[in-house]
């Protein structure tokens, strides 16, 4: 059966890519050494600059090397493959209410059939991913151009994980045309506003949203994106800061221990526990970590070769995979 070179939909022809018409893990995290933005040396300092040099094959730190793609793709898969389990736990039920509310909120939000209809408009929109229970909030001043941006942009490699890896948002540009199932558009000459009153109205558990809504000053701005929202993916086991101690050690040992026996290092190591754990820190917030977390910091540090933490990847069942350049 073969796939067709283009389909419409929404009215759109849609041409077809290496990435698909619908998200999969085997296309999701695609490799790309470009940074999304680029620090000078002297706004960075030098400390930083030389604690992220590891992420970086040249000394302008302008491509990421390649431990920096194996450990960011690795990231992104697991948190990929934690939204995945966390979207068939929610309520298909509880999903149509709490979109239903957001429509009822915000009256002037109609189904959009062609988008053709809101081409060049003004205003806020809503698209709707049945297949996960999940929607995303925009706004722009031309509806029909941004959607369509949703559907054939790529969210920046090293923006995949916005935060914590065990609490980060699937990124919204990651969906493809066809996970798209619904949209809402309201034309508005203050669009920001009316994205606002939407994205408030909309339940946490069913919204990709990674920053709040409206219109930010610069400032503002600087602050969401430092500090993006997220989302628990399910309950985890609790561990003591002594045995996340013990689990450090182990992992330090085990690559003392077989360092130069890269075979015997990584059977090693794919034998450890990888549960995800939820450590209680002093002041009384919560840390989750795995061992595999323990073991890219390793790989960060020097301690692993990039051919070795490739091989580790590869036991533990992943497709290497590296950008075309």
């Amino acid at each position: 059966m073969t796939t067709p070179s283009s389909i419409e939909h929404f009215g759109e022809p849609l041409r077809a890519s290496r990435f698909g018409f619908r998200m999969t893990r085997d296309m999701y995290g695609f490799p790309n050494r470009s940074p999304h933005q680029r620090f000078r040396r002297e706004f960075l300092g030098e400390d930083l600059w030389a604690g992220t040099a590891w992420a970086y094959r040249d000394a302008l730190h302008g491509e990421h090397s390649d431990l920096y793609l194996l450990v960011q793709r690795d990231d992104a898969l697991r948190n990929y493959d934690l939204s995945m389990r966390y979207f068939e736990s929610l309520d298909g039920d509880g999903f149509e209410d709490a979109l239903a509310y957001v429509l009822a909120k915000v009256k002037s939000l109609k189904p959009v059939d062609r988008l053709a209809d809101v081409a060049g408009a003004d205003g806020a929109y809503v698209m709707v991913f049945h297949d996960y229970k999940q929607m995303y909030i925009g706004q722009s001043s031309d509806i029909r151009k941004r959607i369509r941006s949703h559907w054939s942009g790529r969210k920046s490699f090293d923006r995949l994980v916005y935060g914590d890896v065990y609490r980060s948002i699937l990124p919204v540009d990651e969906f493809r045309a066809l996970d798209n199932t619904r949209i809402y558009a309201a034309r508005s000459r203050n669009r920001f506003s009316l994205e606002e009153r939407a994205e408030r109205a909309a339940r946490p558990q069913y919204c990709l949203n990674r920053i709040g809504g409206g219109e930010l000053s610069p400032f503002m701005q600087m602050l969401a994106v430092g500090s993006p929202r997220g989302r628990d993916h399910g309950t985890v086991p609790e561990a003591s800061r002594e045995q996340r101690d013990q689990a450090v050690v182990e992992v330090r040992s085990i690559i003392g221990q077989h360092h130069a026996q890269g075979r015997l290092l990584v059977e090693a190591l794919t034998q450890l526990d990888m549960r995800i754990f939820q450590t209680r820190r002093v002041d009384g917030s919560s840390r989750l970590w795995s061992r595999r977390d323990l073991i890219n910091s390793a790989a960060r540090r020097g301690e692993l070769s990039v051919q070795l933490f490739a091989a580790f990847l590869t036991a533990m069942g992943e497709t290497i995979v590296w950008p075309d350049r």
